[in-house]
């Protein structure tokens, strides 16, 4: 074995040992391997020759001490001769198997009855390759890339001057203020913009950094890194759905995808009726909705699909099913190939984010924006909410306490942030943290015969809302995302170190159509001994009857376009070729076999809802029809977690015109 070389992050994270271990692994999920065509030494290259190890370290120094505890007794584990026994069957330590002894050992954790063992490898993978395909070297770039015919950042970021100035935090503080914003996405940014213009003295805190168009490199690794919950590494407890949220100044609206619909009129009425919510059919609630689609410039004319999303659209078409242009909170979008990348910030500023429309408008109107800063709870004095009790992270790693008191406090931090935040504030509430909603998404992957372009493009345009409702206003929505290779590697099934690295030489070819299911059974927010979340969440028979219908008509629409090979988002390799008769009846059929459990069938969310849902009753409903919560006077929720149920749809305006009619109330009472 060569030499194990620490860094001062793996020093203070790992043992000796540990680290060994680590490199073992990371170089059994990607080796070093012979091949007599590789030019670009893409074969060749092993994860420790880009330091993944090392990488993988820093990242993990950044985890909280649970997280990092779990993954030093995984590593030691695998050094026990008697796992290795009932995995290999032979009685050594991990490091010191063989490369066709550590696949078959990697193969046995991933097929594994056990669930603990199918997350470990889950765990594993995400690290090693995702790493792996992401690392950049002092060039600025990544030997693999060259390989699989990426271009990696298609420009380099403009020089903006920032326009917003963070008060910064140097020592243990108290700042006094009308209402202080726990978030500033979607939900915290507009009510922030909206009673800063009413005058009010306003304090925005947000857990992430301030990053604007000058630090949008575009690198897939930094971009998780810098702008997303968790680094991007995020998932359920048992690691069955893959988390994506926004983390910075701006949050989610930073990040995502631009899709801007409008609450379904369906929804309202299911909202009004059923959970007797009548403002969601009333004119304060198209209002709101009107000024937000104005403010952020929802249109349809700025839709351009990618070369992707063209060809796959073509097989809806031929099916005779419904394609249509996505509204987008996009002005003067270019449109053009580097467009793919802004799911890391849009380096035109042509996405609207509350980043430069409603939180620059509470900026310029005063507001004080607080970046770095964790809501670690929030002060009650007799029932009524008095302000917020936190900790500022410096520059410099040191740590401040911030006390923040108000006349209100609105919590808007996502729907996996603000249940625990309540939690953590003593509130008992029953319904906290309940009926949270995740949209699950998949797809099924489709080998297309040209260069698909699978990373440009502006990120979504298109959609098809053909199975929507399948039953009771539930159903689930096509929908494209680009694909960069750190996504696609997490995407396809490992069997081996040679057969993964063969599928992403595939990488121009290979694209998901997406299927977006509106959940109609829901999971639950829980937080740990350390005041985190803890999100467990599994598909219902309900939910996993119309991912069933998701996956069938998905390879309908692909063979339609005649694509070379079908490939399956599950653990273990299914795929089948369209020309062989019969063979799609077959796939489906092994995708019915892994139940949709977790770790056998791949999972992804990027939209959470419902966890502090809206109701008349304080037994299954955690604020009233006003925002305001029913255990505490003066804590008002304006995020996705207080939908009452799941959209169907992209989130983002209907979280914005919530939280824009409740400022109209908040208003009033503050």
């Amino acid at each position: 074995m060569a030499t194990t070389e620490m860094t001062p992050a793996s020093q203070t994270i790992f043992s000796d040992a540990e680290f060994a271990t680590l490199r073992a692994i990371c170089d059994t999920f990607v080796p070093s391997i012979q091949a007599d065509d590789d030019p670009h030494r893409f074969y060749a290259t092993s994860a420790s020759d880009l330091k993944v190890p090392e990488l993988i370290a820093t990242t993990v120094a950044n985890l909280p001490e649970e997280a990092r505890a779990q993954l030093k007794q995984l590593l030691d584990a695998l050094e026990k001769p008697l796992m290795n026994l009932l995995f290999s069957g032979r009685l050594l330590r991990f490091s010191a198997l063989n490369q066709e002894q550590r696949e078959a050992f990697l193969r046995g954790l991933s097929s594994s009855r056990v669930q603990m063992r199918r997350q470990a490898f889950g765990a594993l993978k995400r690290a090693a390759v995702v790493t792996y395909y992401t690392a950049v070297g002092e060039d600025g770039g990544n030997s693999a890339w060259k390989a699989l015919d990426y271009p990696g950042p298609f420009s380099p970021p403009p020089n903006v001057p920032k326009p917003i100035k963070p008060t910064e935090i140097t020592a243990d503080t108290t700042l006094e203020c009308d209402v202080v914003v726990i978030g500033s996405g979607a939900g915290g940014g507009v009510v922030a913009g909206e009673l800063a213009a009413a005058g009010k003295a306003v304090i925005v805190l947000e857990m992430g950094g301030y990053y604007n168009e000058a630090d949008f490199v575009h690198y897939e690794g930094a971009g998780y890194q810098k702008l997303y919950l968790g680094g991007g590494a995020l998932t359920t407890r048992d690691q069955g759905v893959t988390i994506v949220a926004g983390s910075c100044l701006g949050g989610g609206t930073v990040v995502n995808y631009c899709t801007s619909f409008r609450t379904p009129d369906e929804v309202r009425a299911e909202w009004a009726e059923q959970h007797k919510l009548p403002a969601f059919t009333s004119k304060d609630y198209e209002a709101s909705m009107d000024a937000v689609s104005q403010r952020i410039n929802v249109n349809r004319e700025q839709s351009k699909p990618s070369k992707h999303e063209a060809l796959i659209s073509q097989g809806l078409e031929k099916l005779g099913w419904h394609v249509g242009p996505l509204p987008r909170d996009v002005r003067n979008c270019p449109q053009d190939i580097g467009c793919g990348y802004c799911m890391f910030g849009c380096q035109r500023s042509a996405k609207q984010s509350t980043l430069i429309t409603y939180l620059q408008d509470a900026y310029q109107q005063g507001a004080k924006m607080i970046v770095n800063c964790r809501a670690d709870r929030i002060l009650i004095d007799q029932g009524r909410a008095v302000g917020v009790a936190a900790t500022v992270t410096a520059p410099g790693g040191e740590r401040h306490t911030l006390t923040v008191r108000a006349k209100a406090v609105i919590a808007a931090a996502g729907s996996l942030q603000t249940p625990a935040l309540l939690q953590r504030s003593g509130m008992i509430n029953p319904a906290i943290g309940r009926y949270l909603r995740l949209h699950p998404a998949s797809g099924v992957w489709g080998v297309l015969r040209e260069d698909a372009e699978p990373f440009g493009g502006p990120l979504q345009a298109l959609y098809s809302e053909q199975f929507a409702n399948l039953h009771d206003g539930y159903g689930f929505r096509f929908e494209w995302v680009p694909i960069h290779p750190g996504t696609l590697a997490l995407s396809m099934p490992w069997t081996s170190g040679r057969q993964h690295k063969d599928v992403m030489r595939r990488y121009r070819h290979i694209v998901p159509l997406g299927i977006l299911l509106r959940d109609h059974e829901s999971g639950q927010v829980r937080i740990d001994k350390c005041g985190e979340s803890v999100i467990d969440y599994r598909l219902s028979p309900y939910d996993r009857a119309h991912m069933r219908k998701g996956i069938e008509a998905a390879t309908q629409a692909l063979e339609a376009i005649d694509v070379e090979e079908i490939i399956a988002p599950t653990t273990q390799w299914l795929s089948y070729r369209p020309a062989v008769a019969g063979s799609r009846a077959d796939f489906l059929r092994q995708v019915e076999a892994t139940s949709y459990r977790p770790n056998y069938f791949g999972l992804i969310t990027y939209h959470q809802m419902g966890s502090c849902r809206m109701g008349q009753d304080p037994q299954t409903s955690v604020v009233n029809e006003h925002n305001e919560a029913h255990e505490v006077r003066g804590l008002f929720v304006t995020d996705a977690s207080t939908f009452p149920t799941a959209t169907g749809v992209n989130p983002m305006l209907s979280i914005m015109s919530i939280a824009h009619m409740a400022a109209q109330y908040i208003k009033t009472v503050v």
